[in-house]
């Protein structure tokens, strides 16, 4: 009797245990800026980063993509809207399509209405602000190491926005 009952209270000891893993990792995938984060940082594997380098760089990430996060999922941009974009932006990019056209397919596909539009573009930009920040942080070696598409994201925007009408 006494087994029978050392072995059930053992056996739901394991039971309550893998149910609150589980529950921890589903509530991970559930916040964007954490799933952000960590896409970001994986792209910057390739730069070799020490420690206190990546450290820093995801300080600076975390606290943009909490705000970015907290701004979409305000304005209703959803998680399946996000994964919209994707495959519209690789089905346009097959298409051949660029610029303004690309921007146009992806944001009649993510099926966004005026005011999302406007906080996802205003959340762009500020991702695009932190990573031209990041990427003064960074050594030219390390960017060198990370693919192209990458590197662009490091670099300044020359002729964008504000300011561009004063330069001609």
């Amino acid at each position: 009797m006494k087994k029978s009952i050392l072995t059930l209270l053992a056996v739901a000891a394991i039971l309550v245990h893998s149910v609150s893993l589980n529950a921890q990792e589903k509530g991970d995938k559930k916040d964007p800026a954490k799933n952000m984060v960590t896409q970001f940082m994986k792209q910057l594997e390739k730069a070799e980063l020490k420690e206190e380098e990546t450290n820093k760089i995801k300080e600076m990430f975390q606290k943009v993509a909490k705000d970015v996060a907290g701004k979409r999922t305000e304005a209703g941009i959803t998680p399946e809207m996000m994964k919209k974009r994707a495959d519209a932006q690789k089905s346009a990019k097959e298409d051949g399509k660029k610029g303004k056209e690309m921007q146009e397919a992806v944001e009649a596909a993510m099926g966004m209405n005026a005011d999302q539009i406007k906080v996802f573009k205003e959340t762009e930009e500020m991702l695009a602000k932190v990573k031209v920040e990041i990427g003064k942080t960074m050594t030219a070696e390390q960017i060198a190491k990370l693919p192209e598409q990458a590197q662009n994201a490091f670099k300044e925007k020359v002729g964008k926005g504000k300011g561009k009408k004063a330069d001609k």
